[in-house]
């Protein structure tokens, strides 16, 4: 029972994912075309950020391991779903509780340079940044 009450304090992560809570919930992003072309936009927007560095990326999986100004590592991960079209992200704390909403502010950062991104190349015409 312990273990049941600790799952619902914890705010260490944000996801996508189906079956979520709704407190970790975040919106997944949609790919308007090409996946591949999406991936690729994600791993640009990712490689870039600061103390970033990409473990695994493919055509439909991206892994990416995030340093906190504080030190702590964070893990980022993208996941295309071919019957939702859409990716599903999770960005989530590797140690404590509570990761002060960090997680889900670098979600909206790469939510929002990615859409940038596919605006200046002429391939988006909104964020869609609604849960």
């Amino acid at each position: 029972m312990r273990h049941a009450a600790l799952g619902r304090l914890r705010h260490d992560h944000v996801s996508s994912e189906p079956g979520e809570s709704w407190i970790h919930r975040v919106a997944p992003f949609h790919a308007s075309g090409d996946p591949v072309a999406l991936f690729r936009r994600l791993r640009e927007v990712v490689a870039a950020m600061p103390r970033t560095h990409i473990v695994t990326a493919t055509d439909d999986y991206l892994h990416a391991v995030c340093r906190t100004r504080v030190g702590f590592r964070d893990d980022l991960e993208f996941r295309w779903c071919p019957s939702e079209g859409v990716a599903h992200v999770t960005s989530a704390s590797r140690v404590g509780l509570f990761d002060f909403g960090v997680n889900r502010r670098r979600v909206k950062r790469v939510r929002r340079k990615s859409w940038l991104e596919a605006i200046n190349s002429g391939r988006a015409s909104a964020p869609g940044d609604a849960v």
